[in-house]
């Protein structure tokens, strides 16, 4: 049986496209490549609404990122079959956004995770059958603005880690197999956090074979831990890199990545036979294409760097706190710019907002040099 999974991914129609004709799918290109597995899935990195201009006034922002009902559909064409909702944009429209998105991925057919009108439908385990096999799928991210509550819609928290933990466990007794999407860290980094890396591994102690994650728009390594398969982040793979000054100054922005993973499921448990990791190039029109043969030998060397740094514990920790310097400077730079625009209050209330926000406190720590 063949697992893949692919990073984040925001529909973009065609804008290439003569009125009146179908647009071109995001994901032609690379459809040899994402081949025929028996699961396919993606983090949904956008909302659904026909609002697309917000005359309704749902939007969280003015730079929300959504997307027309009708590019569901070519989710399902390319063969997705579950896509994760627990990351940072799912709720940019709001609970309005919410309900439509979830309302056009019944209809197609889609199984989503991660997100819901309160907490009990948010952490909810979704479980898909192939090959006699029960697959467990289940979501947390790092958001804790937008975090589920009992009587509120958001997304499947990763907090507190001893119910996301329990929730892990659980799925293990229901399923053959488990596979836990996980949305959070700092964006741009090369190697994860060490709090990261800690939780990925407790996940694969109690019963997770798969902790596929994303978040920080670039890839980082692949580690086999536990019997189990932790991918650190896959990066980008449908997103408005080129001409986008947010991302276009990271170059590997620029590569998505297929990880594919074979299981044996005929044995008495299903396990794992062995994975692999395809790049894609993010082309000017923001969809994925293969890459040429230098283009593709490059990103794999890039990448098996990323994983033979998983294997020193000393060098994660020193990427960390580089990484961590980085955004303290971003913030302080931020800071002193709505200063010098005379806004002095609004630039202090941010720096006190900081600490209040539990995601970022394990960067912090890591830029005094306190965390592990």
């Amino acid at each position: 049986m063949k697992l893949s999974f692919v990073g984040d991914v925001r529909l973009i129609p065609d804008r290439t496209a003569t009125p009146g004709t179908v647009s071109l799918s995001p994901f032609d290109r690379v459809q040899s490549l994402l081949g025929d597995p028996d699961v396919l899935s993606a983090n949904l990195e956008c909302f659904f609404t026909h609002d697309l201009t917000n005359e309704q006034g749902h939007w969280k922002h003015a730079k929300v990122l959504r997307a027309d009902p009708a590019m569901c559909g070519t989710l399902v064409d390319a063969g997705f079959d579950v896509v994760n909702l627990a990351n940072n944009h799912i709720m940019d429209g709001g609970l309005h956004g919410l309900e439509v998105s979830t309302q056009v991925m019944d209809q197609q057919g889609l199984c989503w995770v991660g997100a819901g009108r309160n907490l009990k439908e948010a952490i909810a385990t979704k479980f898909v059958k192939r090959n006699g096999v029960t697959i467990a799928f289940l979501s947390g991210a790092d958001f804790s603005e937008d975090y589920a509550t009992e009587s509120k819609a958001g997304i499947a928290p990763a907090q507190p880690l001893s119910s996301f933990l329990q929730r892990t466990k659980a799925a293990s007794e229901a399923a053959d197999l488990v596979v836990v999407q996980l949305h959070a860290d700092l964006e741009f980094s090369e190697a994860p956090a060490p709090y990261r890396v800690r939780l990925s591994r407790q996940l694969i102690d109690h019963g997770a074979h798969l902790v596929i994650q994303h978040h920080p728009h670039v890839v980082q390594g692949v580690e086999e831990y536990g019997g189990g398969l932790i991918a650190y982040s896959l990066g980008n793979f449908v997103f408005n890199v080129h001409g986008n000054p947010y991302q276009s100054g990271y170059p590997e922005a620029r590569y998505g990545w297929i990880l594919s993973v074979d299981v044996d499921h005929e044995a008495k448990e299903p396990r794992l036979r062995g994975w692999n990791m395809e790049p894609v190039w993010i082309a000017e029109d923001h969809r994925p294409a293969p890459p040429g043969p230098e283009r593709r030998a490059q990103a794999l060397v890039e990448f098996h760097r990323r994983c033979d740094l998983l294997k020193d514990g000393r060098a994660v920790r020193l990427s960390w706190r580089q990484r961590s310097w980085r955004e303290a400077r971003y913030h302080a730079l931020m800071a002193y710019y709505k200063t010098r625009q005379g806004k002095p209050l609004a630039a202090m209330g941010d720096l006190i907002d900081l600490p209040l926000r539990p995601r970022n406190r394990h960067w912090i720590l890591g830029f005094l040099g306190l965390s592990r």
